[in-house]
């Protein structure tokens, strides 16, 4: 019986050592500039505000340009971290 509930207490604490140490998942270091305004630690999906749609990543995550709203429709590229974009037919960016 002591060892199951010696096992079982390992386990445990193994479990709360992961939790605790996990980092927030889904959401990017840094802030995306989409047409001048600035997004702090972005995720998800943004429209963008009006045409060209610049893009400045300042994130640890590569932005992904789409041609419609709500990030549907054609990929019209991409934007790493670090970089800067401008895309005359960009309606949309997701960060994941």
């Amino acid at each position: 019986m002591k060892r199951v509930l010696r096992a079982a207490g390992i386990a445990l604490t193994a479990a709360a050592l992961c939790l605790a140490t996990a980092t927030s998942a889904g959401a990017a270091a840094g802030a995306i500039i989409l047409n001048g305004q600035a997004i702090q630690d972005p995720s998800g999906c943004y429209n963008s505000p009006g045409w060209p749609t610049v893009v400045d990543n300042q994130t640890d995550q590569t932005v992904t340009v789409f041609g419609n709203d709500d990030c549907t429709g054609p990929v019209n590229g991409t934007v790493g971290p670090g970089e800067m974009g401008s895309f005359d037919f960009g309606a949309s960016v997701s960060v994941p």
